[in-house]
């Protein structure tokens, strides 16, 4: 006798939600199985847009992934896309800072925070000599006093500005990490985690007694450290768009998969009765589940659970998000007279600029825009500037090529447009704050989603915001929630 088919209801089409039901179409196998995943807006990917304009990618989202850590990567393989896989352009690999008069290169083997080489720190033009002096002393500092031990205390966590400015002085912070970690998180760092974001820092004080010793200490061993070796990068050819429509596509191919796009989710129940979670949708039907993967804002799950588990609702709506928007420019290569050496450039807050970081994205990636031309990306917005998304598209168009202007002295034709097309894509509370004790409300939300058997959480919110770190977390949930319907997962 054939046992009926488990039914599973995925809630949320970006990439956490399509690696999430990938990885469950994988492991199911002949299983008997019923996946319908559920995505309220008119398409999938979530914050994954790739667009191709005048023969120009265009990435109205993240352009990249970070190969040191390999889920991204080891999922396009999966897929079969490993031949579709590039890195960034040998040529040209660092990054600028900005400063009052211009754009000055990042200090050769600077890791986000501090130099793993104090000559080539005492050599860059980024710091004064206060501020170079400043830093160098690191080494004769002594651990903060809750790591005298020589390890890192379970609960011990603190803001990116207090670890900095403690380890390596005020200037290092405001004109070099806040910066670099600024345009990763869009974050303020006088609330950002380190424990939750860069815990390797905390564990070089702690067994090194130096930042410093323990990067030289680590050497290849340092991953997300090096973000800024460009060659850590890797994009697929075609854009990261390549990899939600390969994921969609696997999906389609599934008899037993149900893929429904504009379709919103009110809230979910569990029927004693009928063992089974009901879910809600917004048209008043409902779909009943054995299983509820929620990949989602911790925010929409918040609302979603807030009549099944009061608790975990409010732990869920207490992780705050920034909103930030992403402005593309195609221009003529001639009028940029820049040189264009580099993959792009942070701006420190206390410039007053409007934009956070530009990008150079056709010379980050080989062939993402004809000869002639050159695309241009500027970041807005975040947890330090949201009154720049209080502006309108066309607002935050100008003034983000106002800074690019500047910084990359772009030449103004004699009329007409200063670039050949520009967007604005705005990304409204989508990126998670990791804010001092993060880790702790992990915990307290795994504790309690544990009380709800059969439903599931995954996503940027809990362990990482990248998108590797999304499809780690996917891979993970698919493989709790397949355990608890069928046996037992490596």
């Amino acid at each position: 006798m054939t046992s009926p088919a488990k039914k599973v209801v995925i809630i949320g089409g970006g990439i956490s939600g399509l690696s999430a039901a990938f990885r469950l179409t994988q492991l199911c196998g002949n299983e008997p199985f019923e996946l319908s995943l559920i995505e309220a807006s008119s398409r999938f990917g979530g914050v994954i847009k790739t667009q191709f304009v005048d023969n120009c990618l265009i990435e109205h989202g993240p352009d990249n992934m970070l190969t040191a850590k390999p889920w991204g990567v080891n999922l396009m393989k999966e897929l079969g896309m490993e031949k579709q896989i590039i890195e960034t352009d040998q040529a040209n690999r660092r990054a600028f800072i900005a400063a009052k008069d211009g754009l000055l290169p990042m200090p050769e083997g600077f890791r986000l925070i501090a130099p793993a080489s104090i000559a080539a720190l005492a050599a860059s033009p980024c710091l004064s000599l206060a501020g170079k002096l400043r830093a160098v002393c690191e080494t004769l500092l002594p651990r903060h006093e809750k790591l005298s031990a020589g390890s890192l205390p379970d609960d011990f966590d603190e803001s990116l500005s207090s670890f900095v400015t403690r380890r390596l002085g005020k200037e290092a912070l405001d004109k070099l990490a806040q910066p670099l970690f600024s345009g990763i998180y869009t974050a303020d760092p006088e609330t950002l985690s380190m424990r939750a974001t860069m815990p390797q820092f905390l564990e070089y004080e702690a067994q090194y007694g130096s930042v410093i010793r323990g990067l030289k200490s680590s050497g290849k061993k340092n991953d997300e450290a090096e973000a800024v070796r460009y060659s850590m990068f890797i994009a697929p050819q075609r854009g990261m768009g390549s990899i939600v429509d390969a994921l969609v596509e696997e999906l389609k191919r599934h008899k037993g998969v149900s893929l429904r796009t504009e379709t919103s989710v009110t809230h979910m129940n569990f029927s004693a009765s009928e063992k089974q979670w009901i879910v809600k949708l917004a048209d008043e039907s409902t779909i009943s589940a054995d299983a509820v993967l929620l990949c989602l804002p911790a925010y929409g799950a918040a609302k979603i659970l807030r009549e099944t588990n009061a608790e975990i609702s409010e732990l869920l709506a207490s992780i705050n998000y920034a909103s930030s928007a992403v402005v593309n420019f195609i221009v003529e290569r001639e009028r940029v007279l820049h040189p264009l050496d580099g993959f792009g450039f942070v701006v420190p807050a206390g410039l007053g600029k409007h934009v956070l970081a530009g990008s150079f994205s056709s010379v980050k990636f080989k062939n993402r825009a004809p000869e002639g031309l050159t695309v241009l990306r500027a970041f807005v917005g975040g947890a330090l500037f949201p009154e720049m998304m209080m502006l309108s598209d066309a607002e935050i168009r100008d003034r983000a090529f106002e800074d690019l202007s500047f910084y990359l002295s772009i030449s103004p034709p004699a009329r007409g447009l200063p670039y050949k097309h520009a967007s604005v894509t705005r990304w409204n509370n989508s990126m998670p704050q990791y804010k001092v004790g993060h880790r702790n409300t992990v915990r307290a939300i795994e504790k309690q989603i544990e009380t709800l058997s059969g439903a599931f959480l995954c996503g940027a919110a809990y362990e990482g915001v990248g998108i590797p770190d999304c499809i780690r977390s996917a891979d993970k949930a698919a493989k709790s929630l397949y355990r608890s319907l069928f046996a037992t997962v490596s």
